[in-house]
């Protein structure tokens, strides 16, 4: 509108009208107005489009149209600028259809005067201004609302939605089963990590009843097809004119995959530290069991056979055969048991092991595998996988006493970034799949989000370790992978594992390595490093048994120290990877080989080789695993020394 002027479009066939019209407004002293004259129906529709003017004076009598038609046109092309309709005289039905086809104000031309005329324009166009600005509000409202990520929901005073944007629509499903979720005081009351709380009562009541707004609340809506959403809400009570309750705005958020990625999350976390401390522990009894296997090996070759020195000797060893067997489990949990990688038809693995699992699960459990044609190939190790099979079949044995099927399926699965989103740690990409399934007793919520912690068990004192399945959720995250579980009390379980499939072709088979030869000991002379010092006695005893020549020291300066006294005349390290004084396994050989580089080093650790780095097995260095006995370390350390005097003669 202009800032000195309001410009007026008369619409009337009767030049009388607009002379009279054109006079009325010359004496109106408030303010000046342009009239601009039509004096027809098409070219009257015509300006009122090009929107050049501030209000319309539209006459009622147009030819053999009306103003009214008119008047309907404009807002049918959502034009909206306001009209005064004039008429000859007053018409109470006139007047009523006008102002339903959207008229400003009704005047009659007999009572026109220069006050009516000027006040009926003011208010029109201040009233069309005020319409304006709250349309504008509205849409900006509306706008927000429609495209807020957060669900936004009006209710009434007993807690019926009465308005739900977009993405609370989605969240409720109120176009599905408005029924169960219409009503945000039947939402049941949850903790901040959606565990359901029974028996409390919905704080949006207390809303509604103090007029107190609620901050930070959590619902769990369980929906008829089985799905679970919880929600995170804040809601604020709205009030009518008299001060008094009149609902709440609610606004909601699903917040279901955020505790799942922060329960994955936690999980993740505690796997990795109770990793740490079982790799910690399993490292310092590997120590306590190669001392106990050693000192069992020695009684064992000095005792006659079939004594009854031998049978207690032998008894003490395949003891401490099962105790290392237990610490390769904490190892493998610990992802810090060595495996060899390679490419693997995982059909092929399970078809290893279709005679040796009836006889694992008993003839109550029913046994069916399921190969998929065409599988793709993974890489893995062989013992890594068989290690997973075998565990998750002994649970679902376990979990069916009296009986029952165990079925286990291969399949390839392609999953692009969309339907990746279905599995919490799911990723695009073509994987292996390999589902374990039976029908047994199942499990709970609360035992699910258990049964990969080591050492959690639901079986009796005694009849299991805790380790199985931590053991299987630990190497599929070594091959890269991820599983999951899905489980009903008096249903069932279902085990899924994802692994990634491999292009790679399958490598031709090695051939067999030749039988190994006695042992033969030497002259050569031996540095055994070892903190232990009850392994390191024993280290002195079995090679003195073989005829080295052994010094012997407890850390890594002191075998510095032993090796300046001899003038490093020494012809093999044998050393542990952890020991303490501010110098490891590794930095010790490092030093020794350049004062010395044709050493030959032979680490030694209850971890694996992966703890020494790439020079593991390169070259001079060799690793020797924890436990072992006096034979093993003996026919390394001859193997060791043999290899280095064969580069020589071949030099």
């Amino acid at each position: 509108m202009s800032a000195t002027s309001i410009k007026v479009l008369l619409v009337d066939d009767d030049e009388d009208d607009y002379l009279i019209t054109r006079d009325l407004m010359s004496r109106i002293r408030e303010r000046r107005h342009q009239l601009d004259w039509i004096n027809n129906y098409n070219d009257g529709l015509a300006a009122v489009k090009r929107g050049e003017h501030d209000i319309c004076l539209l006459d009622y009598r147009l030819g053999e149209r009306t103003g009214l038609e008119l008047l309907r046109e404009l807002v049918s092309f959502n034009i909206r600028l306001p009209v005064i309709l004039l008429t000859g005289q007053g018409d109470q039905e006139i007047d009523v259809e006008a102002m339903k086809a959207g008229a400003a104000d009704y005047l009659v031309k007999a009572r026109l005067t220069a006050d009516t005329l000027e006040r009926s324009i003011r208010y029109a166009i201040e009233r069309k201004r005020a319409q304006e600005t709250v349309r504008h509000e509205r849409d900006f409202i509306g706008g927000i609302m429609e495209t807020s990520p957060s669900g936004i929901v009006v209710t009434d005073c007993d807690g019926k939605i009465t308005f739900a944007n977009r993405r609370a629509g989605e969240v409720l499903k109120l176009s599905g089963q408005p029924a169960q979720t219409s009503n945000v005081l039947n939402w049941r009351v949850a903790d901040m990590d959606g565990n359901l709380l029974s028996g409390q009562m919905s704080l949006l009541k207390n809303v509604l009843a103090s007029g107190e707004p609620a901050l930070d609340l959590h619902h769990v809506i369980e929906f008829s097809d089985g799905q679970r959403t919880v929600l995170s809400s804040n809601a604020t009570p709205l009030f009518n004119a008299e001060g008094r309750i009149d609902g709440m705005i609610v606004t909601l958020d699903d917040i279901t995959q955020r505790l799942a990625l922060e329960t994955q999350l936690r999980q993740s976390q505690k796997m990795d530290s109770l990793g740490q401390l079982a790799a910690g522990v399993a490292h310092d009894i590997n120590n306590i069991l190669t001392i106990i296997q050693g000192h069992a090996g020695l009684l064992l070759s000095a005792a006659l056979p079939d004594s009854d020195a031998a049978k207690s000797a032998s008894q003490i060893v395949a003891a401490s055969d099962r105790a290392a067997g237990f610490i390769r489990h904490l190892l493998a949990f610990s992802r810090k048991q060595i495996y060899r990688t390679k490419i693997l038809d995982l059909n092929a693995v399970l078809r290893n092991l279709e005679l040796l699992l009836p006889r694992m699960l008993g003839t109550p459990v029913t046994l069916e595998i399921k190969y998929s044609e065409q599988l793709p190939n993974i890489a893995a190790d062989t013992a890594l996988v068989e290690q997973v099979v075998m565990n998750l079949a002994i649970n679902s044995r376990d979990a069916m006493p009296k009986g029952g099927k165990l079925v286990i399926e291969t399949s390839a699965l392609d999953l692009d970034p969309v339907s990746a989103r279905r599995y919490p740690e799911g990723r695009a990409g073509r994987f292996v799949c390999l589902t374990v399934a039976d029908n047994g007793c199942g499990m709970e919520p609360g035992v699910i989000h258990r049964i990969f912690e080591p050492f959690f068990t639901t079986k009796e004192t005694g009849k299991g370790t805790g380790l199985g399945l931590a053991t299987v959720y630990a190497a599929v995250k070594q091959l890269h992978g991820w599983i999951e579980v899905q489980s009903q009390v008096g249903a069932g379980t279902t085990f899924k594992i994802f692994l990634p499939a491999s292009d790679q072709a399958i490598a031709a088979p090695a051939t067999t390595p030749p039988p190994a030869e006695n042992v033969q000991g030497g002259k050569e002379t031996i540095l055994v490093a070892e903190d232990e010092s009850a392994l390191l006695e024993l280290m002195r005893s079995t090679l003195g048994l073989y005829h080295y020549q052994v010094l012997t020291a407890s850390s890594g300066q002191e075998a510095l120290e032993v090796w300046e006294q001899h003038q490093g005349n020494v012809d093999l390290l044998l050393t542990d990877l952890i020991m303490p004084g501010g110098m490891t396994g590794r930095e010790l050989a490092v030093e020794l080989k350049s004062r010395k580089p044709d050493l030959k080093v032979i680490f030694t650790s209850g971890f694996n080789a992966s703890s020494v780095g790439k020079d593991a097995t390169n070259g001079d260095t060799t690793f020797l695993p924890k436990p072992y006995l006096p034979e093993e370390v003996a026919r390394l350390v001859r193997n060791t020394l043999d290899a280095h005097s064969h580069a020589h003669l071949a030099a």
